[in-house]
This record gives C-alpha cells, structure tokens and sequence, in this order.
C-alpha cells in the first residue's frame, strides 16, 4: 500500500511543477546563399557543423524575406513585423545605417521577441551583428542600442562590416566619392585650366580672385575627400561590449572566434537559468575576412574561408 501511495504523491507533485523554459540559441549568418551550405547540396564548400543541424533537426525549403538589406531584414526578424511598419525600411537604394553617427534606428515601441523572454526571467544576449541604430539624440540616450531593445549583454557590431573597414578592400562609397567629390574636381581643374589658356592668350581677363576661388574650392574638396577617407574606418568601424566601445578601429584578427568565444562563456554562465542567445554572425558580409586557420584553406577563395569559419563558430 506505501508503494502506490508513494507513487501518486511522486506524481501528483510532478504535475505540480512548471515545466522548464527552453534555451532559445538563433545563429543568424550575415550574406550566406542557401545553396552554399552542404545540407542544400553543395559539395565544395565544408559546413559539417551547419549539416548536422539540419540532419538532427528540421531543414527549411521556403522561405520569404522582409527585405534583402541588412537593417529592414534584421528589424523584421527582432519583431516579426514588416520593416515598414516600423520604418526600417526604405524606397532609396542604400536603406541600411552606413554610419555610426546616423540617429535612426529600431523604435523603442517596437517589442522584440528578447523584451519578451527578459519579461519571463531570461537571461539574454546578443553577440556579433546589431546594426539597427544605437542613439537618438545624443551619445549617452542608446535609445536605439540592444540594451534598449530587451538585450542584457551586447558584445559586437554596433553599425556593420563595410568594404571600408578593412584596409585593401575597396569602398562601398565608390560611386558617390566619384559623384560629389572626383567629377566636380574634374570640373574645376579644366575651368582653371581653361581659363588660364584664356588669359594667356589675352582672349579674355579673369581676374586672379576667379583663380583663387576656383583653387580654394578644388582644394576644400580634395581635403574634405582626403579626410573622409582617413576618418570613416575610425570613426565607423569598432566593437561594443554592453554600452562601452571595446575596439576601435575594428581589428579582423580573430574576430570570429573571439565573438564565437564570448558566446560560449555567456552560455556557461547562464546554464542554470533559461536563456536566450542571438548569434549574430559578421561573416559572410563583406569585408571578407578568415583567421589564420581558415585562410587559403577553402576551395573557393576568401568567401569560402569565411563561409567554413562561420560554420566553425556554429560549432562551437
């Protein structure tokens, strides 16, 4: 008679009990083509830790983005709402924050699905990429920083991993450096050229003020272009941890691996307690980059590099 009495008293405090809250770990991969992993058929590229993933779990087919930009698709995975909606999107061509000074962002309005697990007693973290704004009005505000948004630990990107970050690379502010910079450079040296024949053949007087003026706005602009491209990677290019930066300039030098490093030991500090972990991987956005064990290593140059670290981190 002790044995099932003993049993329902088991039971009945089993039944009692709240279920345990899952761990919520997403891994987001910044550019990576579905054709590229090893589970959608590629044979080239190596994703062992991305295929057992998907062999162990469930594998996706379809799939609908918000936008194919960085800022409006990362506003409608933190949300679940079209960027629009909360005006993370954009009808221009660029559409995306490009500096560290711009003063949009995720509206504090806006309920990400971190607020939400934070309200239920989660601990949560986001570590690697943000770029959906980090101040409003000022530099002390962070009205638009993770920490804002239902994040407790923030270790990563503030803004994104531009061409210009990384020295070598090339720009992605090629077209508009050519536009409002190198055109009207042409423009004013052939007009002080022009003129200057003029003059010398006594065909018309140009005052030498003319001369001047010209001379002066062709060099303002050439120190304005000098200076931009002296100050962005600087100014732009840095690591955050929680609201403090923590490099800057950026530095490649392992960059994966300490990001993937840091959400290890979130994990294992938090391992009593439910959690939630985005990792919010830099790579494969360009710049491309790949530490020492990586490089030279892939089939397919420097994004293959990139692509089999970030599977790596996966891993970890």
């Amino acid at each position: 008679m002790r044995r099932p009495l003993l049993l329902l008293l088991v039971l009945w405090g089993a039944q009692g009990q709240p279920p345990p809250k899952p761990n919520f770990v997403l891994i987001v991969a910044d550019d990576l083509g579905i054709g590229d992993p090893g589970c959608y058929g590629n044979e080239t590229l190596r994703t062992p830790n991305i295929d057992r993933l998907a062999s162990e779990g469930v594998k996706l087919t379809q799939h609908l983005a918000a936008s194919p930009l960085c800022t409006p698709s990362r506003a409608a995975f933190m949300t679940g709402r079209y960027p629009v909606r909360s005006g993370m999107a954009s009808p221009t061509r660029i559409g995306v924050f490009l500096f560290s000074a711009s003063s949009g962002g995720l509206p504090s309005t806006e309920v990400t699905f971190a607020r939400l697990l934070k309200d239920q007693g989660y601990a949560t973290a986001l570590i690697g990429k943000w770029h959906l704004g980090t101040h409003c009005h000022n530099t002390s505000d962070f009205c638009h920083h993770p920490s804002s948004h239902g994040f407790d630990y923030f270790h990563g990107l503030p803004v994104t991993n531009l061409r210009d970050c990384k020295a070598g690379a090339g720009s992605v502010f090629t077209q508009a450096i050519r536009l409002l910079a190198l055109a009207p450079l042409q423009a004013l040296a052939l007009a002080l050229a022009s003129l200057a024949v003029l003059r010398w053949l006594g065909l018309l007087r140009v005052p030498l003020a003319v001369f001047l003026t010209l001379a002066l706005a062709a060099a303002a602009l050439l120190a304005g272009l000098l200076c931009f491209l002296h100050y962005f990677r600087p100014l732009n290019c840095f690591l955050m941890r929680d609201r403090a930066v923590s490099q800057q300039p950026l530095s490649y030098d392992n960059l994966t691996q300490r990001l993937a490093a840091d959400a290890t030991r979130f994990v294992r500090r938090n391992a009593e307690r439910p959690f939630l972990l985005v990792f919010s991987s830099i790579q494969v956005h360009t710049a491309l980059y790949a530490s020492q064990d990586f490089a030279g290593k892939s089939k397919h140059g420097a994004y293959g590099d990139a692509a089999e670290e970030m599977d790596w981190a996966v891993g970890t």
